[in-house]
């Protein structure tokens, strides 16, 4: 009776484990994903302290959004490039809360080179934890595109 009572307590440990893991996982790669376009604004974009922090926290969220997406709606690239794209639309209203005009047309046009940026990273990234497990930097060294 002890025997079985420890052995559905490791399993239900290794279940909740394997559950926080994998949440934790989503976390950091979506924590990835918005620290390195962020800085790719803040260097293209000559953000201000104050912009860079902004521009982090609304990163952040909307990644975590695109990443949660991703992976609930995995195999439906239909449904993952609409939500997505709204996501998107959603960063771009309090991204001209946050910059300049100035900044802001920037931004705005250079949308699909960032995209472009954000796609080659977490392809980079996933591309990274298939083999051997590694996260962030191995993607980190991905290739920016040039941003006007």
């Amino acid at each position: 009776m002890k025997k079985l009572l420890v052995i559905t307590c490791l399993m239900l440990g290794m279940v909740y484990t394997t559950q926080a893991s994998g949440n934790n996982n989503v976390k950091s790669k979506a924590t990835a994903r918005a620290n390195y376009l962020s800085d790719q604004m803040i260097k293209n974009l000559r953000l201000n302290n104050f912009q860079s922090e902004k521009i982090r926290e609304i990163n952040k969220q909307i990644a975590e959004e695109m990443t949660a997406i991703e992976q609930q709606y995995a195999g439906n690239q239909a449904i993952i490039d609409q939500l997505c794209k709204e996501a998107c639309a959603q960063r771009d209203v309090y991204l001209e809360e946050v910059l300049s005009t100035v900044q802001y047309n920037k931004y705005f046009n250079s949308r699909p080179d960032y995209t472009n940026m954000d796609k080659q990273f977490m392809a980079t990234m996933d591309a990274g934890n298939g083999e051997n497990g590694a996260t962030a930097n191995a993607a980190t060294d991905a290739t920016p595109v040039a941003v006007n």
